[in-house]
């Protein structure tokens, strides 16, 4: 059994030479995380490990929980077995002990569970092929790792990113674990997308129930006069809605007798209803002529009234005239009848005498109240008119209804005269059921049911306001690209004088320029490459250990100086050769040692590296030192011959 042991909430250095196992512990870690696959690497680890196990600490009061994974069986290179233990003050059982007692997706969920993943949902694009799935430990464990390939990749900055769906993994599950997205955010999707088709199938049943409140007594009418064609309903006055369906019940509850059945004769109901069609036809007419002898007189009125107004304005300036009654007649002369009442010349031809044109004013304004009085009556005779002849047209549909369907009953044969009845009874009883609809109680329930299905899908909206939803999320981005720009700024990378960001849609760091957007990939130098890695997995995880946010609070790195020891020589000595490479792997260093001073105890951070440095901080942080003959399979473990 070999233990290598590291120190929570603290900088864990793991030195050494190449092919000593450095890089095999990430795998190891992933491995104990849950993921099927097992990818450490071929050689001494495979052909003498039997089980890989972690142990993990939950919380500060010695909650535990011990991982362990047998190696795949035979040459394959995936397995689901796992052993799970929880416990305080836990610590690793012995070999004879292990044993599988659950599978990579429970391991997955219960330790995912412990470190605060609630059950949530990543619900996808609405126009997605993809499915909706749960945030869990192994999307998270995606933040959590940066192998040697990945950490000074300009393309790849989240760990397992080029492999197909792990990106866009990535881009559903990172909002949940920054705190953007509320876990319940996909049921209340679901529950919106529930709401609107109950919205859609009240709005159907609404209009289909006003359509039907509109349509139902031309129907009912048709359906009588079917009835009374077929034999199976007796006469009542059409003008009754009531009756009318009372008939039609009784049709469907007893039969006519045979012998009327058989006495009945379809011309003979034919004509009756054609002549009820004629006669109703014809008081249609007669409406109509009245109507429109009503608008002629309308129109005429309003012609004459309005001459007549003209009239009044003309004589209404007598009124500046005065009058001539009250002057004394000595005082008039011997014509003053033939004077101007204006000025008092004589006039050859003389007017009408200002009280004469008086009279005719008064004369004018009696007329004009007379037809003005008029016009309402008028208007509700027109009113009254308009009624009649809609209701009227009304029977006359349902007259056309029953001759076209009495004239198909005409063409079934003596045989199939009862299954036409039967029929009939059918479409009466299927008419009857929809009268539900039509009552008033009724269709104000589907209205109200249809304000309340609108009340639920409004407020389900505007809990999933999707702007509200961007803003939290780029918040969070800008406060992690407040730290990355620092970080690169102590790191001495490119543009980081300029604001630098976390592109979420990209999955990239990108640097703002005068120029324009300057993502990871153009930006030159594995340097710049592996500090910028550096500076946003620190960043990152610095917002989330403050947060308090269900990621594993550990970061673990492999080879993060790797763009500065170009030969045997410094892998060999881990020291960088020139001062330059020694300057900037101490600046990454000091990085690392600061924040996780800043984040203690709630922070751990593992680097497997060549580097060995001699500064006394430095060397505290060591775990493990694998140079001459030390490595992580013991010597003696491997068989020679």
């Amino acid at each position: 059994m070999r233990q290598l042991h590291f120190v929570p909430g603290a900088l864990n250095i793991v030195t050494g030479e190449s092919g000593t196992g450095k890089s095999a512990l990430l795998t190891i870690v992933e491995y104990c995380l849950g993921r099927d696959t097992n990818l450490v690497p071929v050689g001494p680890i495979t052909d003498t490990v039997q089980w890989y196990g972690a142990l993990w600490q939950l919380d500060e009061n010695g909650s535990r929980a011990f991982v362990a994974r047998p190696k795949p069986a035979g040459q394959n290179a995936t397995t689901s077995s796992a052993m799970l233990e929880f416990g305080v003050n836990l610590e690793a059982p012995s070999l004879e002990d292990l044993r599988t007692n659950i599978d990579t997706k429970q391991l997955r969920q219960q330790l995912g569970r412990r470190v605060g993943i609630e059950e949530n949902e990543t619900d996808p694009d609405p126009w997605s092929l993809r499915h909706p799935f749960e945030a869990n430990l192994g999307h998270a464990a995606l933040l959590c790792l940066q192998s040697q390939s990945e950490i000074a990749s300009q393309s790849v900055l989240f760990h397992r990113m080029g492999e197909p769906g792990i990106d866009q993994a990535l881009r559903d599950t990172i909002p949940y674990f920054l705190g953007a997205v509320a876990p319940d955010e996909a049921l209340k999707r679901a529950q919106l997308r529930d709401a609107k088709r109950a919205l859609v199938r009240a709005g159907t049943q609404y209009e289909r129930a006003q359509l039907a409140a509109r349509t139902i007594n031309v129907e009912l009418g048709a359906l009588y006069a079917e009835a009374m064609a077929a034999g199976l309903a007796e006469e009542v006055d059409t003008a009754d809605g009531r009756a009318i369906v009372r008939a039609l019940q009784a049709a469907c509850v007893k039969r006519i007798n045979d012998q009327m059945s058989t006495g009945f004769d379809g011309q003979d109901q034919w004509r009756i209803i054609e002549e009820q069609r004629d006669v109703l036809s014809g008081e249609l007419r007669g409406v109509m002529e009245n109507r429109a002898l009503l608008l002629n007189e309308a129109k005429t009125t309003g012609r004459f009234l309005t001459a007549v107004e003209k009239q009044r304005s003309r004589l209404t300036s007598l009124k500046l005239l005065p009058d001539l009654s009250d002057t004394p007649h000595t005082d008039r002369g011997e014509h003053f009848q033939f004077d101007c009442p204006a000025c008092g010349s004589d006039l050859q031809d003389p007017d009408p005498t200002a009280s004469a044109l008086r009279n005719s004013l008064e004369s004018l304004n009696r007329q004009i109240g007379d037809l003005s009085g008029a016009r309402p009556a008028q208007r509700q005779a027109l009113t009254e008119l308009d009624t009649r002849a809609e209701s009227l047209r009304e029977q006359l549909r349902a007259l056309d209804v029953a001759l076209r369907n009495l004239d198909r009953g005409r063409r079934v044969t003596d045989e199939a005269r009862s299954d036409n009845r039967d029929f009939t009874r059918g479409r009466i009883d299927a008419t009857l059921a929809r009268l539900e609809l039509t009552d008033e109680i009724t269709v104000e329930v589907l209205r109200q049911q249809l304000e309340q299905a609108r009340a639920v899908v409004e407020a389900l909206e505007s809990e999933l306001d999707d702007d509200m939803r961007r803003e939290q999320l780029t918040s969070r981005l800008v406060a992690i690209g407040r730290d990355i720009k620092a970080y690169a700024e102590r790191l001495e990378l490119e543009h980081s004088a300029e604001d630098v960001r976390l592109d979420l849609a990209r999955l990239t760091v990108v640097a703002d320029t005068a120029t324009g957007p300057a993502p990871l990939s153009r930006i030159g130098s594995a340097k710049n490459w592996v500090g910028y890695h550096l500076a946003t997995h620190l960043a990152l995880h610095r917002y989330l250990t403050l947060q308090k946010r269900p990621v594993p609070r550990f970061l673990m790195l492999d080879q993060p100086t790797q763009a500065h020891y170009p030969s045997e020589k410094d892998n060999k000595t881990g020291l960088p050769e020139k001062d330059a490479d020694r300057i900037a792997v101490r600046a990454m260093f000091e990085l690392m040692r600061d924040v996780v001073t800043e984040l203690t105890p709630d922070f751990q951070l593992i680097v497997c590296d060549h580097a060995d440095l001699p500064e006394s901080w430095f060397e505290a942080s060591v775990r493990h030192r694998w140079r001459n003959g030390e490595a992580l399979i013991p010597i003696d473990w491997i068989d020679t011959p």
